[in-house]
């Protein structure tokens, strides 16, 4: 029974990931291109199927080929740190982020969020940093 709810579970958070990477036409959306693997534009059932399965894989810490709650726990935990770990502007890792540091990070951010590179930041590309409906973060 707790195979049948994780793998229900499994399908709806794909097809919720999914949704919302169609939501975003696929156009440069990360999430969308690791779900399209063959790159045609579609995700397929075998693509989600594949993600899926990488996603149980990595989430079964024991390999007893179940998923229980604290694996499933702390999987994510795992993989929020390793979000904030590159995020994270100490570059040579002393503890302390200094001014080069800073402007480095910054540099890069305004480099992500300049989509067509030309060197400045339109209305659109600073409302798709901001979220689909141009609010900043603590706004939602």
């Amino acid at each position: 029974m707790k195979k049948i709810a994780f793998a229900t579970l499994a399908v709806a958070g794909s097809a919720l990931i999914a949704a919302t990477a169609y939501a975003a036409d696929g156009k440069g959306d990360s999430r969308w291109d690791r779900l399209d693997t063959n790159g045609d534009g579609e995700i397929s059932a075998s693509e989600m199927s594949a993600k899926n399965q990488e996603f149980f894989e990595a989430a079964d810490a024991d390999g007893n080929g179940t998923v229980s709650k604290e694996e499933l726990k702390a999987h994510h935990k795992k993989k929020r740190a390793e979000r904030r770990e590159k995020r994270n502007p100490d570059a040579n890792g002393d503890g302390v982020v200094d001014r080069a540091e800073f402007v480095d990070a910054a540099e890069a951010r305004f480099d992500r969020m300049d989509k067509d590179g030309d060197g400045v930041l339109s209305e659109d590309e600073q409302k798709r940093r901001r979220g689909h409906h141009g609010k900043r973060r603590g706004d939602r």
